[in-house]
């Protein structure tokens, strides 16, 4: 596929946003974490969903974000009602609140319901390492997941995302969804009409499948057996309980439910390092493990030993550079939204 230039896409989906009824800031956030997932390779939760994100907020299931409620109920903790606000947008501006009391008291984590799906996890948690503070940003989802031993869908794919500054080296971003692959990699396999790996998931009747078909009317693994199964758990339990947001099992499906609101649960905050310690100091000691790390002997059939989210670091920086591949149904989607919202269609 021919790589096209991010800027291109970036001017393109934030005018379809915008007249979708984004305003122009919330607008250019969603496309910038969009784009992210795109240039980091987690095209699941890229652009290939631009046109179910309009589709959501046509349908009203999804809303422009104007009336979201921020319950202030310590100097370290907040309590968010997101109003179905769209994702991307909604879990930024939580993130500065955070932000901005962490920077007095230290720390900040928000408890939120009726949040909407927010693209990639790890969007908010890096702004926040790019401040000095470490990120993290958790969420349940859509019951898609068997537990360990079970056959039936019963946990969200519940993603966990941290971003921790470094210094001479890139951000560690751990994001990775707690099931063993993200419910949007069997998603796009059934947008872009590919089987999937033996291992991911069950059919209905408990059957291990390679049909994407199979696998999004039956159940997928959780990463590590019990171990991805206790995460979930745990998720759901911070997420949902906390909050009031539905548990997993209650959530509609974002992208085959368009009309339908979701009330997802996310536990997101800021640490700021300079209550701990100077950030030059932390990150020097950050640096120090990971050089030991990066010195460290690689194992048969490994060049080198890696530091979390050093591959998708490094893809964007290429992605940046070379442009991104647009898949024939993202293509497909972009004319249709070029001709709904009069934007100009500019790929061919």
């Amino acid at each position: 596929m021919k790589k096209t230039n991010i800027e291109l896409i970036r001017k393109f989906g934030e005018a379809v946003l915008e007249n979708a009824g984004l305003s122009n800031k919330d607008a250019a956030v969603s496309m910038d974490c969009l784009l992210l997932a795109d240039l980091r390779g987690v095209r699941t939760h890229g652009i290939t969903h631009l046109k179910g994100y309009c589709d959501r907020l046509e349908f009203g299931a999804s809303t422009a974000g104007h009336d979201m409620e921020y319950i202030e109920t310590s100097d370290t903790t907040l309590v968010v009602d997101a109003k179905h606000a769209v994702g991307m947008p909604s879990v930024m501006e939580i993130m500065e609140r955070c932000m901005e009391k962490a920077k007095v008291s230290g720390s900040c984590i928000a408890s939120v319901k009726n949040g909407s799906h927010y693209g990639i996890g790890a969007y908010s948690p890096m702004k926040a390492a790019e401040r000095g503070m470490i990120g993290f940003c958790i969420s349940n989802t859509v019951a898609l997941v068997a537990p360990f031993g079970g056959a039936d869908a019963l946990l969200g794919t519940n993603p966990i995302s941290f971003a921790v500054p470094a210094g001479k080296y890139p951000t560690m971003v751990l994001d990775m969804a707690t099931s063993l692959v993200a419910k949007g990699k069997i998603s796009l396999a059934i947008k872009e009409g590919k089987s999937i790996p033996e291992g991911w998931a069950l059919d209905q009747d408990g059957n291990p499948t390679t049909d994407p078909l199979a696998a999004n009317i039956g159940a997928l693994l959780p990463v590590g057996g019990p171990k991805g199964y206790g995460l979930a758990l745990l998720v759901t339990l911070l997420t949902s309980c906390l909050s009031g947001a539905d548990i997993d099992g209650d959530i509609s499906r974002t992208w085959e439910e368009p009309e339908k609101q979701t009330n997802i649960g996310f536990f997101l905050g800021a640490i700021d390092i300079e209550k701990f310690c100077p950030l030059e100091v932390f990150k020097s000691r950050v640096d120090a493990f990971f050089d030991v790390l990066k010195n460290s002997r690689p194992a048969v059939g490994f060049e080198r030993v890696m530091i979390p989210g050093e591959i998708e670091h490094e893809m964007t920086q290429r992605g940046i550079s070379e442009g991104i591949e647009l898949s024939d149904a993202t293509l497909n989607d972009f004319k249709a939204l070029s001709e709904k919202y009069k934007v100009n269609f500019e790929f061919e």
